[in-house]
């Protein structure tokens, strides 16, 4: 039995129908999508916001999340020209345009200058010290940047971009430290302080 379009009136004999509705009916009350701007650094290609800052979270789920598509189960296009969602007419396919804005994640712009808040210092037995500096470059890495790594006599010395990042990495593995702060210079009234981390394994 042949259905007719409620809106046109056309039957599906001459259109595609999604639900009640044929194609066209149904592209005419679903709004078109706005223009996706997403940041995304240079270097590392993580998404980023208006501070430069990483965002966690990868390129389509910002797409998702400025589309607001969330609980529509979005299947985008390879180059993200289109993607593919569920609307109230059922599964439906719409064009998109994704515009990427590529600048220098304010880690990455630190990394590049040398820049520290925290040095962890391991010492003690070799094996331990080696086996531990893998684990916490792994951990630190993940959420921020190591400019230096100097291995001295006595020891190995971590430089890190995040000082809250190099303590929480130590607690990750339940090393206890000995915390030391020093002057490192003044910026815009503020005092800045470097972090001295101290672990003996």
């Amino acid at each position: 039995m042949a259905r007719y379009c409620p809106i046109c009136g056309k039957p599906d004999s001459e259109k595609e129908f999604y639900k009640e509705l044929c194609v066209d009916c149904a592209k005419e009350r679903i709004a078109s999508f706005p223009t996706v701007r997403v940041r995304v650094c240079a270097k590392c290609s993580e998404v980023i916001d208006k501070a430069r800052k990483k965002k966690g979270i990868g390129f389509e789920e910002e797409v998702t999340r400025q589309l607001k598509l969330k609980a529509s189960h979005p299947k985008y296009s390879e180059d993200f020209t289109s993607v593919e969602y569920d609307t109230h007419a059922g599964r439906f396919s719409q064009g998109i345009l994704v515009l990427t804005d590529k600048q220098q994640c304010a880690d990455c712009s630190r990394a590049g200058s040398q820049y520290f808040e925290a040095i962890i210092q391991l010492r003690g037995d070799v094996k331990r010290v080696e086996r531990m500096e893998r684990l916490l470059i792994r951990s630190i890495e993940s959420r921020s940047f190591i400019p230096k790594i100097e291995e001295l006599r006595e020891g190995i010395d971590i430089y890190c971009g995040s000082r809250n990042e190099a303590i929480a990495a130590l607690n990750t593995q339940s090393l206890g430290f000995l915390r030391t702060e020093k002057l490192a210079g003044e910026k815009n009234g503020r005092r800045l302080y470097r972090t001295t981390l101290l672990v003996r394994l």
